[in-house]
């Protein structure tokens, strides 16, 4: 089994990086959509904004992974925020 990482646009899903398929091979497809794209995305838009030339993927996927652990925290980030308002 290959893991793959492809963008939906279009009507099509397109692969990030090559595959070595040939041409008309059947394939079988899970699709695990990636609930925090969009924070990575935002979280890279603020590199690019703040530095045009700087492109820190690592940083990035760092950051999202760490603000996704606290929303997944015990306890919930909900009960952070108002145990900070008393």
């Amino acid at each position: 089994m290959v893991s793959i990482r492809a963008i939906y646009e279009d009507g099509v899903l397109k692969p990030l990086d090559p595959l070595d398929l040939t041409s008309g091979q059947a394939v079988r497809l899970t699709i695990e959509m990636d609930e925090h794209a969009n924070l990575r995305a935002l979280l890279g838009d603020l590199v690019r904004w703040a530095n045009p030339d700087d492109d820190r993927d690592a940083w990035v996927e760092a950051e999202a992974d760490a603000i996704d652990q606290a929303l997944q925290g015990d306890p919930p980030l909900s009960q952070i925020i108002i145990q900070s308002r008393v």
